[in-house]
């Protein structure tokens, strides 16, 4: 728990209709509304040191002067700068965060979360039922009760990546129990090996076990690589109507993972091996509809109520599947705002906005770019790279690391 200690006082503010404006969930705000809500603002001073009392849980909070270094729970530390791009957006929500530290003192401005607007990019409409027969309608309702009613058989992870998951989450356990497991698979234990030596991961020195994998990684970066080692195989479907549809969504999952994963190295507070797994999976309901649509076949006749099938079930689907493999907490706004473009989160950039990103790159030169925002117009965007990505900076950091990411993607792709 974090929060607020050493106040030295707070109270309503008279800031300029400007300064609001500059905050992302008050940016598209009329003047009349903005100057409505100075009226709601408060501003608190606190001397530097750590925080004790909590942020208001009612109020969207920002770093209007000062700097902070945050603790979040993934055991990673970030430093947020007032006047920052990235401060533009609200202070992570207390159960994401370990610790808050300022740095000198440090100025917060709050909001009831009732003012501004946060907007969303999120292309998931509920289907029109006139878009489809009566038939299909029938079957697309018995589909979404059996999600709904958890009656669906999801994807399952390898039976290898739930026991290995299980033994790196016991803190009793060693490398050298780690590393026992891993080798009960031969191939896997040859590619993890391939993987952390490649150049990609940085491997100058090389390493011939397991074992000094998980030295030189940690365990929970292990973990991320032998599932995002594993995962392909659940990418795969009976019916021949289906299958190029499931082999089309592995190549864009594989190719969303690598570029999330050189995004991931070059910005801060981001571990990139769990990047590269959340890109792997943020279409992880897809794979659980796709594969339940052999039991509804009428509704993989028509492309067009497949594309709308997938969109209204997916977010649902992966979350249920995510519950199932124990990635809920991980990796739940990954999956529910992978494509919620102009997502604002928080001024903590996280595997949601590197996804986002990464997605939005994967799409160049795709027919459905246009159709989507610039790169520079989501928020995720501002916060990347320590908020120093320009396009034409961002797509320079993908180019240098073409090689890096083409290496990624082979080597997630190997059965």
């Amino acid at each position: 728990m974090f929060g607020l200690g050493k106040r030295l006082g707070r109270s309503t503010s008279r800031l300029s209709t400007e300064t609001l404006a500059a905050l992302g969930p008050y940016a598209s705000l009329p003047a009349a509304e903005l100057q409505a809500a100075l009226e709601q603002v408060e501003t608190t001073l606190v001397n530097p040191g750590l925080l004790k009392d909590p942020l208001p849980p009612d109020r969207r909070s920002f770093l209007q002067r000062g700097s902070l270094q945050i603790q979040t729970r993934s055991g990673t530390m970030s430093l947020l700068r007032a006047g920052t791009a990235a401060a533009r957006y609200p202070m992570p929500r207390a159960q994401d965060v370990v610790s808050l530290l300022a740095t000198e003192p440090c100025t917060f401005l709050s909001l009831p979360l009732s003012v501004g607007k946060v907007p969303s990019g999120l292309r998931n409409p509920r289907i029109d039922p006139l878009q489809l027969t009566v038939q299909e309608n029938a079957a697309l309702a018995a589909m979404r009760k059996s999600f709904r009613n958890w009656q669906r058989e999801l994807p399952s992870l390898p039976d290898l990546a739930l026991k290995i998951g299980k033994v790196m989450d016991d803190p009793e356990t060693t490398n050298e129990d780690i590393a026992r497991l891993i080798q009960l698979d031969p191939a896997l234990t040859a590619r993890l090996v391939s993987v952390v030596n490649s150049a990609a991961f940085g491997g100058l020195s090389k390493i011939t076990s397991v074992q000094q994998a998980a030295a030189r990684l940690g365990r929970k970066k292990v973990r991320s690589l032998v599932y995002s080692c594993l995962l392909k195989s659940i990418f795969k479907v009976q019916s021949p109507v289906l299958k190029r549809r499931m082999e089309a969504l592995w190549q864009h999952s594989a190719s969303v993972a690598a570029l999330s994963f050189v995004l991931g190295r070059v910005t801060p507070g981001i571990d990139p091996e769990q990047a590269l797994l959340a890109g792997l999976i943020h279409d992880i309901g897809a794979v659980a509809v796709i594969d339940g649509i052999r039991e509804f076949p009428l509704l993989a006749e028509r492309e067009q109520v497949l594309d709308l099938v997938i969109a209204d079930l997916r977010i649902e689907a992966g979350i249920q599947t995510l519950t199932r493999w124990g990635l809920l907490d991980e990796l739940q706004d990954v999956v529910e705002h992978a494509e919620d473009w102009l997502r604002m989160g928080s001024a903590i950039p996280d595997n949601a906005d590197v996804v986002i990103l990464a997605q939005l790159h994967a799409m160049i030169g795709s027919p459905n770019r246009a159709q989507l925002p610039r790169i520079d117009e989501v928020p995720a965007f501002c916060k990347l790279a320590q908020g120093e990505l320009t396009p034409s900076h961002s797509l320079r950091i993908l180019e240098e690391a073409a090689a890096d990411v083409r290496e990624v993607h082979s080597l997630i792709s190997s059965d």
